[in-house]
């Protein structure tokens, strides 16, 4: 039986090898048609630059945005499919935009599907800031004031750190807005960068979830509309938050009765970083949990906001890399309903800031996907020093790419592509 059981297993793993013009490939191995080596490492200035959103496309190219020149300009960067900077994006793949010049960062972009990219983030720590790009990289006038909008949502402290267009076409921002420590602030915006008064009557939501400091982090779109946002809630060091509302921007009421959700994952500090829908509408968040320095954390919720008990039996997942600071920051849905996180693993007291780019694969029950890497897990490093993953995409072939920093140049936009079968 023993024997049985292993050729059966043999015959998985044979069946998810890729013949390659190399040689043979394996989920989870580093693609070397990417840069040459899997890896893509893209200097703007000589100063912190950081990618925090990747997208892809539809065809083919990549997309990531974060912030130059420590966080003082939006930048953005378009690869070709081997990697290559994109020379018809602003005539050589990289852009920059400022709107104060002072702590402008870009948080997350969208693609239209006319290929227009909006980019969304902060413009001095006190405004939500958007940017609209043609396909060629030049700023789109038809959007707000030569392409980009501003919008003060408290007179306080507000960060967007997530964007999505909705099916018409419509622009969805969430972040942090001043006031009861923070709150969940979402914001909509018709196609020309108006605020939409059909949202809340002002285009803007402020959420308390508890008296503490609450913010979203990610912000996700149902097939029937209605807007999903996670973050974090106060109490017991940090909780899962969720909040659903409908498309007039009030609270869904069939999302745990009040549409909001709050998770104690451990006792330690619980934190949503990202979200995704599921095909079947299930909402799967990862993060970060307390436990170990810090792991990689998952949560499925049900349509109604309750955990699901078929993701590993309490709807709860907890993913260790190692015995420093691991910490899941972008998730997405593979069309085979398996599930990748990204983010960073390492660090430890003596090396704090030792992080690598870290990757892990689930099965849909929330197992790890063993035939990922052959434990469902993989790390990479780009340089000795600092690197780490903030967003992950799934390109139309099931390639997984991963973006955030590598160090080198006070930091470096980082992009990792693997593969996935």
């Amino acid at each position: 039986m023993k024997s049985r059981l292993a050729l059966a297993a043999s015959a998985v793993l044979i069946q998810s090898w890729i013949l390659t013009p190399s040689g043979w490939a394996a989920p989870g191995d580093l693609d070397l048609s990417f840069g040459g080596n899997g890896k893509v490492a893209t200097n703007f200035t000589s100063g912190a630059d950081m990618a925090f959103g990747v997208a892809i496309q539809s065809d083919g190219r990549i997309v990531a945005v974060g912030s130059a020149d420590f966080q003082n300009e939006f930048a953005l960067a378009r690869y070709n499919a081997d990697g290559s900077l994109d020379s018809s994006f602003d005539g050589d793949g990289k852009l920059t935009t400022s709107f104060t010049g002072d702590h402008d960062s870009a948080h997350d972009l969208a693609i239209q599907a006319d290929g227009k990219i909006i980019a969304a983030g902060t413009a001095g720590f006190d405004s939500y800031a958007l940017a609209r790009y043609e396909s060629d990289g030049s700023l789109d006038p038809s959007f707000g004031e030569d392409g980009k909008v501003l919008t003060n949502l408290t007179g306080g402290f507000d960060v967007a750190y997530a964007v999505a267009i909705q099916a018409d076409g419509k622009i969805v921002v969430a972040g942090r807005s001043a006031g009861a420590g923070g709150r969940f602030a979402l914001a909509r915006y018709e196609s020309d960068g108006s605020l939409d008064p059909s949202f809340s009557e002002d285009g803007k939501v402020l959420t308390n979830l508890t008296s503490g400091d609450d913010y979203a982090r990610d912000v996700a779109i149902q097939a029937d509309g209605k807007i999903v946002a996670a973050g974090r809630a106060a109490g017991a060091g940090g909780r899962f938050a969720l909040a659903r509302y409908e498309s007039d921007g009030s609270l869904d009421h069939s999302f745990s009765e009040d549409g909001k959700v709050l998770t104690n994952l451990t006792s330690g500090d619980d934190y949503a970083r990202d979200v995704a829908i599921q095909a079947d509408g299930k909402i799967v968040a990862a993060g970060s949990a307390g436990g170990a320095g810090g792991r990689f954390a998952l949560a499925r919720y049900k349509s109604d906001g309750s955990l699901d008990h078929s993701f590993s039996e309490d709807g709860k997942v907890f993913t260790n890399f190692t015995r420093g600071v691991d910490l899941a920051l972008g998730i997405a849905i593979q069309s085979n309903r398996r599930i990748v996180a990204a983010g960073h693993a390492g660090g430890t007291r003596a090396s704090p800031r030792n992080h690598k780019f870290a990757i892990a694969r689930y099965r849909a029950n929330g197992a790890l996907d063993r035939t990922f890497s052959g434990d469902g897990k993989r790390v990479v490093d780009f340089t000795a020093g600092d690197d780490w993953a903030q967003d992950v995409a799934i390109q139309a072939d099931g390639k997984i790419v991963a973006a955030g920093r590598a160090g080198g140049a006070g930091g470096r936009f980082a992009l990792a592509r693997f593969w996935a079968t």
